[in-house]
């Protein structure tokens, strides 16, 4: 039996729960009157309140100002819709997306992108709410990396809208965005829209049109952006260039010889133009790479690494393992391990693991692991490593095998779903989802 006092404490408890409840009720319900106040600061402030209860219920109530007169609320909603970020934010995000201020449609953008991309934004309301005038660029993450997971589709309407901003917004800035958005969401629907820009005469737009075809990864565009090689601005040759390798345009390795030869005074056009070969080396390339293994300038002994090496011909092993012997920069050496892997050195592949620990090369290690463990020797050579001591090594494997792996893997990935480490058991949960996606 409960004794009294217990009882006493456990009435004095469930009263306070019910004031407290019928306290936020209350809130919340002065808050939804005073979105109604002809005062633009209070309708604003009151968004705001409401957005901190985490309540998605709350969308359609807040979503109806998304057309206010006031701009500074049209922006409160878009945040405050960006961090309650249930699937009912979707469609007011696209009214914003058309709004008549600038920096309204570029959050907006980018509201939409966080949706399908958990982070991207900022979403922390410490410095999240500020004036419509205020600069926004600090409060978005690097966008060079920003993808959606494979196993997701975004909605139908999003690209939609966004396919027609890229050629149909009012300012070039939006419009860019907008291309970044889709190449981010991967839209294989929007390359008409793309395409235009790429041929559009803004360098902003071209820009970001080339960085998102080279996340969506068709094949088929590369040979319609061949003549961007050209192009009078030398930030677009080497975007191009980029562009051309990452989609293995074999038709364009004649231009960026060309490019890479005519050059020898801009060098990042011509590291960018060696790199680009470097993704679909052939016996006629291969010439290049042997005789800049050991040029001065890293990024070129870098590229030629990787383009030997993806000739997988155990020919060049000897060749490379003697410039890995007197390489000094860290990240040609990682390149060289690359590259000894790919022509059979399956011992070169420890250091690139071991980097897998380090904040400054991890970023190096990681894309080319992924890249090997598209081989099935190679994730034979890696499985010992998914067990190792750090659980950085542990963590970013997780991440090669749910890239690269097939359903053979995933009974080691199982094991690591009980790993001690959060940040491992999540990755290996992921990874799961991942390969089971492609199967």
């Amino acid at each position: 039996m409960i004794n009294s006092s217990r009882m006493c404490w456990l009435l004095l408890h469930f009263a306070a729960c019910v004031i407290l409840l019928a306290a936020t009720v209350l809130a919340s319900s002065e808050a939804e009157n005073l979105l109604h106040d002809p005062d633009p600061k209070v309708r604003e402030r009151a968004i705001k309140d409401l957005a901190q209860e985490d309540e998605p219920a709350n969308v359609p109530t807040i979503a109806a100002l998304v057309q206010d007169t006031d701009e500074n609320v049209r922006m409160a909603v878009v945040k405050a819709l960006i961090h309650l970020g249930s699937p009912a934010v979707l469609p007011p995000l696209l009214k914003a997306v058309q709004d008549g201020i600038p920096e309204i449609r570029h959050l907006a953008i980018d509201g939409l992108i966080n949706f399908y991309v958990p982070g991207y934004v900022d979403i922390g309301f410490g410095g999240f709410f500020r004036n419509v005038t205020s600069k926004v660029e600090a409060l978005f993450s690097d966008v060079d990396t920003a993808v959606i997971e494979q196993d997701v589709s975004p909605d139908s309407d999003v690209i939609r809208t966004l396919s027609l901003a890229v050629n149909g917004a009012p300012d070039m800035n939006t419009r860019a965005r907008a291309a970044r958005a889709l190449g981010i969401m991967r839209s294989h629907e929007a390359i008409p829209e793309l395409l235009k820009a790429a041929f559009s005469n803004n360098v902003d737009l071209i820009l970001a049109s080339l960085v998102a075809f080279e996340k969506i990864k068709d094949p088929s565009i590369g040979p319609r952006l061949t003549f961007l090689l050209k192009y009078p601005q030398e930030t677009v040759q080497e975007a191009a260039a980029s562009t051309l390798g990452v989609l293995r345009a074999e038709a364009a390795i004649p231009d960026l010889q060309q490019m890479f030869h005519n050059s020898v005074d801009d060098k990042g056009v011509r590291a960018a133009a060696l790199d680009a070969l470097a993704f679909m080396p052939n016996k006629d390339t291969a010439p290049l790479f042997t005789k800049y293994l050991y040029d001065k300038e890293k990024k070129l002994r870098a590229s030629s690494a990787l383009g030997l090496g993806r000739l997988e011909d155990p020919s060049y092993a000897e060749a490379l393992l003697k410039a890995r012997q007197t390489e000094k920069d860290a990240s040609v050496r990682l390149a060289l391990d690359f590259a000894l892997v790919k022509t059979g050195k399956m011992e070169s592949i420890r250091p690139l693991v071991s980097s897998l620990t380090s904040r400054v090369h991890r970023g190096e290690a990681r894309p080319y692991l992924i890249e090997l463990a598209r081989d099935k020797i190679v994730r034979g050579a890696l499985r010992p490593y998914l067990f190792s001591k750090q659980p950085d090594i542990r963590q970013n494997l997780c991440t090669v095998y749910g890239a690269s792996g097939d359903a053979s893997s995933i009974p080691d990935l199982e094991v690591l779903l009980r790993d001690r480490k959060p940040n491992v058991s999540d990755e290996a949960s992921r990874a799961i989802r991942l390969i089971r996606s492609r199967t």
